[in-house]
């Protein structure tokens, strides 16, 4: 993995787990909603998914540097990436 994939997967994991802990909290919370608590939830997963779109595009860009494609090609490969998870 790329340094500043590597970088920038840990810190998006930190936020998830931070942001868990603060659900945690809201669901030990009386005066929470259910409707609060499923928005915090959704952003979890919004979170999450980013994460495996940085892991995606790391993946394709190291594969296609291993295999000599050219850097157009990895460019297209990462708008497509950034089509389809969004």
């Amino acid at each position: 993995m790329q340094d500043g994939a590597k970088n920038e997967v840990l810190r998006r994991l930190k936020s998830v787990e931070g942001h868990v802990r603060g659900v945690a909290k809201m669901v030990e919370s009386e005066d929470v909603t259910y409707a609060d608590i499923i928005q915090q939830t959704n952003a979890i997963f919004s979170a999450i998914r980013r994460v495996n779109t940085v892991l995606l595009k790391d993946f394709v860009e190291e594969r296609l540097a291993e295999e000599g494609a050219s850097e157009e090609m990895a460019k297209d490969l990462t708008k497509a990436i950034d089509r389809v998870v969004k």
